[in-house]
């Protein structure tokens, strides 16, 4: 006799039995991309190739991927066929890790890949700058200094070419403070006119530091007093790093005539030394 329960498994039976054979149909083995390197290709007026590009922003076919940090295996479900891949450089906007996005500075690398099912593609990509790019300063401090303008008035605070320590080349620009001389401001020689409202404007450097530094444009009008804003205060670091600034909300919502990179260092009585000192190198203030 049939009943209810016999025909509740065997229903349950057929219906295990067919999503089994719906899974083994699926044909979704994924390709990867993985890549484990950037690299900067600079012409000789554009100075260091050193970077610090920490993501990858992948494009196929003209749609969005994801963005990844270096060293990650990326799938991609519908594997076959030849495919355009952009990888745009990714950096973390002034410094701040939660602040992940495409450097505009620098255009992506394009490849052509055949996906194949479960093969792995390893990239390398290679970012140039754009040609629209322009270098307002490009010093390495090998043969000068652009930090000349002393707004704090003591001639013990001067920011100087050195040789104690350099990221590249033989020397850096040296700011250092101490208890009797606890302030240091300088700004650029030049003032800059003309940067682009509502484009990107960047600072690239590299830094090293035992004491916190702050990082700004001294704004200028004709006729009236400049105007100093502070982007932001790196934390000291024992190894070089770099940073890059974002200047563009900066330049786009003020309405000054020209604008110098500004530098502040301020000796604090709980410091673990009697001085404080700050290294630069290979400065970059550039738009598009």
């Amino acid at each position: 006799m049939i009943t209810i329960e016999k025909i509740s498994i065997c229903l349950l039976i057929c219906m295990l039995l067919l999503s089994c054979s719906f899974f083994e149909d699926d044909p979704l083995d994924p390709a990867y991309i993985h890549i484990d390197s950037h690299s900067i290709s600079v012409k000789p007026e554009q100075g260091s190739a050193h970077h610090d590009i920490s993501d990858s922003w992948v494009y196929l076919d003209g749609s969005l991927l994801g963005a990844y940090e270096k060293g990650t295996d990326i799938p991609w479900l519908d594997a076959g066929g030849n495919n355009q891949i952009l990888v745009f450089p990714g950096i973390r906007d002034n410094g701040i890790r939660s602040l992940p996005t495409i450097y505009p500075m620098l255009r992506p690398d394009t490849f052509q890949v055949n996906f194949e099912p479960l093969n792995m593609d390893t990239l390398k990509p290679v970012y140039r700058y754009f040609d629209d790019v322009v270098f307002l300063i490009n010093e390495g401090f090998e043969f000068g200094n652009f930090l000349t303008v002393d707004l704090d008035l003591n001639e013990n605070t001067k920011v100087v070419r050195s040789r104690d320590d350099a990221f590249e080349g033989n020397y850096s620009a040296k700011l250092q403070v101490d208890s009797e001389n606890i302030a240091l401001e300088v700004a650029s020689e030049f003032v800059y006119t003309g940067l682009p409202n509502g484009r990107p404007v960047y600072l690239e450097l590299h830094y090293k530091n035992d004491h916190p530094f702050s990082v700004g444009l001294l704004g200028e009008r004709i006729e009236a007093s400049p105007t100093r804003f502070y982007k932001l205060t790196l934390r000291p670091t024992d190894e070089w790093k770099k940073v890059y600034i974002n200047f563009q909300e900066e330049i786009t919502f003020t309405d000054f005539q020209g604008y110098r990179l500004l530098f502040g260092l301020q000796w604090e009585e709980d410091h673990i030394s009697d001085t404080a000192t700050v290294y630069l190198d290979n400065v970059k203030f550039l738009h598009r």
